[in-house]
């Protein structure tokens, strides 16, 4: 049985509508999957920033946080001893300390803790321009003494390069005294023996341990103004018991000077030395930045106007 012509033709006309349609969804579903949105745009491609911790650079007028510890060395010359007494010795303390570097245009204010060891051994002294030869004119000390101070340090640098720079500026601050400071006589050792203890001249010494005859040096009337018997380790008392062992002592160091550097963004590093009440230091910390990487925003989403694709 043949169709009619015309009824042929719609039905082809029919068929090519229902293709065509078919073809337009299927690219439809193509565009959403490739967009996720059906709009026919790029999907968004987010920025990676990678933070660069070799640029040590410091954006001016903004202030920078450190936190970290602290070795100081400290030398009291004999030469400083000797303005006050004859003999004595070099000595050296430690100190340990945390600090804090609060850091804006080049200028660092360095808040800290710290803890100072001023122990000794045996040491001889003679009152200053005294006669070398009267027992009541010499004493011993052993000190074990401790403090702990808290300083603040207000550094300026200079740079060199990126790496490194020279600072320069003070510190100051307070400590408590506490520990034993052992002030005690000595007696001339007899004829030919070492005895406890020896002067830079080789002359023997005894430790006073009772109070003995006068001329020995082991009495109170061997000794200018004495209103105690220093004998057996005798331990001076504080200021505040009417001794003369500070219960507090000032802290000042200047100048100070050193170098400071700053390999990567979030470390920094000093190496510095100067002069203080108590001699001459040298002294090394390490900081850690508590600066947190600036990240840019991640790219956004290009605006889609109405109907466009």
């Amino acid at each position: 049985m043949t169709a009619h012509p015309r009824f042929a033709f719609a039905s082809a006309l029919f068929t090519l509508a229902i293709a065509t349609n078919a073809n337009a969804a299927d690219d439809t579903k193509t565009d959403d999957k490739k967009t996720g949105d059906g709009t026919g745009s790029a999907a968004p491609t987010p920025t990676v920033v990678k933070v660069d911790n070799s640029d040590v650079s410091e954006t001016p007028g903004k202030t920078y946080y450190f936190v970290g510890a602290r070795y100081r060395g400290t030398i009291i010359p004999k030469f400083m001893m000797n303005l006050f007494v004859d003999e004595g010795a070099t000595t050296y303390s430690n100190t340990i300390g945390f600090e804090l570097d609060i850091r804006k245009d080049g200028h660092s204010l360095i808040p800290a803790i710290q803890y100072v060891e001023y122990g000794t051994g045996d040491i001889m002294f003679l009152q200053k321009g005294k006669d070398r030869n009267n027992a009541g004119n010499w004493t011993y000390v052993n000190s074990s003494l401790k403090a702990l101070y808290v300083t603040v340090d207000l550094l300026w640098g200079t740079e060199i390069n990126k790496n490194f720079e020279f600072e320069y500026g003070f510190g100051t601050g307070v400590g408590i005294i506490f520990g034993d400071l052992v002030n005690n006589w000595v007696s001339f050792a007899p004829a030919g023996q070492k005895g406890d203890l020896q002067n830079a001249a080789g002359v023997g010494f005894n430790k006073c341990q009772t109070v003995g005859a006068p001329g020995t040096g082991c009495n109170a009337a061997d000794h200018q103004n004495s209103q105690e018997n220093k004998v057996g380790a005798y331990v001076e008392k504080s200021w505040f018991s009417g001794g003369s062992v500070p219960n507090v002592f000032l802290h000042l160091a200047i100048p100070q000077l050193g170098i400071r550097f700053k390999p990567v963004k979030q470390f920094e590093s000093r190496l510095g030395f100067g002069f203080s009440l108590t001699g001459f230091w040298f002294g090394l910390s390490a900081d850690y930045g508590l600066e947190k990487p600036e990240k840019k925003a991640a790219g956004s989403a290009p605006m889609i106007r109405w109907g466009q694709r």
